[in-house]
C-alpha cells in the first residue's frame, strides 16, 4: 500500500508548466503603474523572482498574443470596448465620477489603458489556450485577474 503523499509527489514532479513571458508583454503590464490605492502590476520584478529562485527551467516559456477587438468582443460590449479605446487616446481624466461604464475609482483613466487590457487578456486567451490543446497541466500569466471590467 502506498502512502498518498508520495503519489501527490509524484504527480506534481510529472506536471508540465506554461508560462505566459515575453519582455514586450512586461513592459506593457508595468508601463500602467498609475493606479491609486493598488500596487503596481510590476511584472518584471515578479519575472525577476522567477529568474532568480531559477524557476525558468521547470517551465515552458510561452510568448502572448495581444488579443484582438474581435477576442476582446467575445467577453464585452462594442460600446464598452469603445468606450475604452477613446480614453486610451484621451489620456488622464482626473475625475472618477465622469467616468463611465463603471470603470470606478481604481480604475483610473490612463494612457494606454486599452493596450494594457489587449495584452493581458491575450495573455488570459494563450494561456487558456495552452491548456485547452493539452499542451500543459498548469498554465501561468501573472499580470491576468487584475482587472474587473464590466461587460
Amino acid at each position: 500500500m502506498s502512502d498518498k503523499s508520495e503519489s501527490n509527489d509524484d504527480k506534481s514532479k510529472n506536471r508540465s508548466v506554461v508560462y505566459v513571458y515575453s519582455p514586450e508583454y512586461i513592459q506593457t503590464c508595468d508601463s500602467l503603474s498609475k493606479v491609486p490605492n493598488r500596487v503596481p502590476s510590476k511584472a518584471s520584478m515578479v519575472h525577476s523572482l522567477i529568474e532568480a529562485y531559477g524557476l525558468l527551467k521547470y517551465v515552458r516559456v510561452v510568448k502572448p498574443h495581444v488579443a484582438s477587438i474581435e477576442e476582446m468582443a467575445v467577453f464585452h460590449t462594442d460600446s464598452y470596448l469603445q468606450h475604452l479605446h477613446k480614453i486610451s487616446q484621451d489620456g488622464d481624466n482626473d475625475d472618477p465620477q465622469s467616468v463611465d461604464f463603471g470603470l470606478g475609482y481604481d480604475c483610473p483613466v490612463v494612457e494606454g489603458i486599452f493596450d494594457y487590457a489587449a495584452a493581458v487578456g491575450g495573455a488570459t486567451l494563450t494561456a487558456a489556450q495552452n491548456l485547452l490543446d493539452g499542451k500543459c497541466d498548469v498554465s501561468i500569466n501573472w499580470a491576468g485577474g487584475w482587472h474587473h471590467a464590466k461587460k
